[in-house]
């Protein structure tokens, strides 16, 4: 394509649309930025203590660090350690507050301190419960604290922020689907009118033509251009062509290539323009049909998707920290081997499995928006808010139980 044509197209949408891109790029920035903020405001709220200096465990040396934290009642404390040396070693003792809290076998653990363990000032205290071959140390420690009030906030605004950045196309695409809908409505009835004129001794251009005056919804934007065109002197067959391409809808363009074809060779346009119409209204009521019976197809969808959930929430919450346990009082290694990780302790993957299964629940939520949308309404793209609604639900899930 010759690069000047190329600009002027670039320049006739930009003029056209300019409005519309600018609006898109504004909620994008804006989403992006209430996102971007939100995020560096909860971590610097849930970050209590971050540290990466070695201290020694050993019969002499304990390793500690204190924490603070804001209402303690209410709080839900998380402490992430990173150790050395802890295979064929005695399991190390962590204590917050001088209360024993659990015991540690693997290198890497998250270790979640109850509420009412917790205080305003908190001292946690790491000491070894033997004598073993290496030096053990703790090389790695980070506490995080929030409530639910903020993560209540951070999944609002979250949400907030991808709403501001996927509305504006998705409520585009939207419209442009009720569009096609409603020309898809009214073009029997374009067509009904179209026929009468052709009765009274018109031809098929003088009764389209004939139509300027009808109602037609969306269409007729669509009738004055094709008008337009007749006037200018353009062909017929090209006219329209055009119009069943800036329809946008494959019915009414199937529609078009038939009467095309009718007209250029010469058959009864009458006939053929009433069998069109007939058609499309069968096809509507087809749809309509359709539609009723897979409404529960729909509830289908989003029944498996929360057990989808559940089941992840299962696995998280129950069956692999037990595993784990129980993995843990078979000392260390025990016969589990873990997927992907060969002889691994399972502690040290759990926080894998929770990336993993987080992944999980949006690849599943696109693709069952995607599908609900195009078993209830027949397009692909009309899963779209199907699919921001599983989305949203995916991330309060995530959010609060993963």
């Amino acid at each position: 394509m010759n690069s000047k044509i190329l600009q002027l197209k670039i320049k006739n949408y930009w003029r056209k649309n300019e409005k519309l891109i600018l609006a898109i790029t504004g909620a994008f920035i804006l989403g992006m930025t209430i996102a971007g903020l939100n995020f560096l405001n909860h971590e610097n709220s849930i970050n209590k203590y971050k540290s990466s200096d070695t201290q020694v465990i050993d019969a002499q040396r304990n390793a500690n660090f204190s924490f603070q934290v804001d209402d303690p009642s209410v709080a839900q404390a998380q402490i992430e350690l990173r150790l050395e040396n802890m295979d064929g070693t005695p399991p190390v003792r962590v204590l917050v507050n001088g209360q024993e809290l659990t015991e540690v076998s693997a290198n890497t653990d998250l270790i979640n301190i109850p509420s009412e363990q917790l205080q305003a000032e908190n001292n946690v205290v790491i000491e070894t419960t033997g004598l073993g071959i290496d030096e053990q140390r703790l090389i790695y420690a980070n506490v995080t604290s929030t409530n639910n009030i903020q993560e209540l906030m951070f999944v609002i605004l979250n949400l907030t922020s991808l709403l501001l950045m996927a509305a504006p196309v998705m409520y585009i695409k939207y419209e442009q689907y009720k569009t096609r809908k409603n020309m898809q409505k009214k073009f029997p009835e374009f067509l009904r009118d179209v026929v009468e004129g052709t009765r009274a001794g018109m031809s098929l251009p003088q009764a389209i033509k004939n139509t300027e005056t009808g109602s037609y919804g969306p269409l007729d934007e669509k009738i004055e251009k094709m008008n337009a065109q007749l006037d200018w002197g353009i062909p017929f067959e090209k006219v329209l062509r055009n119009f069943g391409k800036d329809t946008g809808s494959p019915v009414i363009r199937r529609s078009v290539d038939t009467i095309i074809q009718a007209y250029s060779s010469g058959g009864n346009i009458q006939d053929v323009l009433e069998s069109v119409g007939d058609n499309i209204r069968s096809i509507k009521k087809l749809k309509e049909k359709r539609e009723s019976q897979l409404y529960g197809e729909m509830i289908t969808g989003y029944v498996v998707f929360f057990i989808f959930i559940g089941i992840l929430v299962a696995l998280t919450e129950f069956l692999l920290p037990n595993l784990a346990s129980a993995q843990q009082s078979l000392g260390g290694g025990g016969n589990f081997q873990v997927i992907g990780g060969g002889g691994a302790n399972l502690q040290e993957n759990i926080s894998l499995y929770n990336d993993w299964f987080a992944r999980l629940v949006y690849i599943q939520a696109f693709f069952s928006g995607l599908i609900i949308g195009k078993l209830s309404e027949g397009e692909l793209k009309a899963g779209f808010k199907h699919m921001s609604i599983l989305f949203a639900a995916g991330y309060l899930a995530v959010t609060f139980f993963l």
